[in-house]
Order: structure tokens, then C-alpha cells, then sequence
């Protein structure tokens, strides 16, 4: 699912900023090294992503509130970030930074399709670690 980029832009000044989601997306944030790995099989269906270098993790802006109703157990894997949460996001053209920065760009790439991302995560994480305790997930 693109984006409609004329509704929401990430920032255009020189600093990140703490933004809310819930509002224009949401975000699913996932380790770097499943990360690497979920953006590799995803390729061109990716949406924009953020790479955070401090937290060693890869951030998908999703559509709001599609991650209602995701069970991920391995919750300090994969977060699902939506209302009351806040998400540095990084200057538009920020591509390269000791800091947070797009790997994946919003204008080229907008919101990544939430339940894409879903299954693919599903997929590396049983790849890396088996079979996942609890079923269940994005299609409910």
C-alpha cells in the first residue's frame, strides 16, 4: 500500500523530531539483524524505513491501526508502535547518519503494507528462531 504523500511528510528541518503514531501511520519496529533480513525479502514492496542505529533497529511506517490485533510473543523481537507512542523520525533527506535515518525513503516508498510485513517477519522469525509458541496474527 503507497502513501498518499501530499497528507504527511517526514520533517524538512535539520533535526528529528518526536512524532506520535497512530496519527498518519504506525510502526513496527524489529531488531537489525531480522530486520536486514525481512528488508531483503520484501524488496521492492518495502515501504519507507528508518534504521536506528542506538537501538540496532529497522522501523516500518505502516497504515494506523493496522497492527490491531498482531500477536508477536516475542515482544522484545518485534514492537508494534501505534497510539500514545512516540517515534524519532529523522529529517527527509536524512540517508546516512550516526543517528536515526531513512533507508527506504517516504517519498519514493510511503507506508509498507501491514499485512505483508506481518507475514514476512512470521517467516524469518521462525528461520531464525523455529516455530513461534502462540499462532495467530495480522488477519483477524
Amino acid at each position: 500500500m503507497k502513501a498518499d504523500t501530499r497528507q504527511w511528510a517526514p520533517p524538512s528541518g535539520v533535526a528529528a523530531e518526536m512524532l506520535p503514531a497512530g496519527v498518519h501511520w504506525d510502526a513496527v519496529s524489529s531488531p537489525s539483524y531480522l530486520g536486514d533480513r525481512v528488508l531483503a525479502r520484501l524488496g521492492r514492496e518495502s515501504g519507507a524505513v528508518i534504521r536506528d542505529p542506538y537501538g540496532h533497529r529497522l522501523i516500518w511506517l505502516v497504515p494506523p491501526r493496522t497492527t490491531e490485533g498482531w500477536v508477536v510473543p516475542e515482544t522484545s523481537w518485534v514492537q508494534p508502535l501505534s497510539v500514545t507512542q512516540y517515534l524519532t523520525v529523522p529529517p527527509v533527506w536524512c540517508t546516512r547518519s550516526a543517528s536515526p535515518h531513512w533507508i527506504r525513503g517516504w517519498a519514493d516508498h510511503g507506508l509498507t503494507d501491514a499485512r505483508l510485513l506481518y507475514v514476512v517477519l512470521d517467516a524469518v522469525i521462525r528461520a531464525e528462531h523455529g516455530p513461534r509458541e502462540h499462532e495467530g496474527g495480522a488477519g483477524r
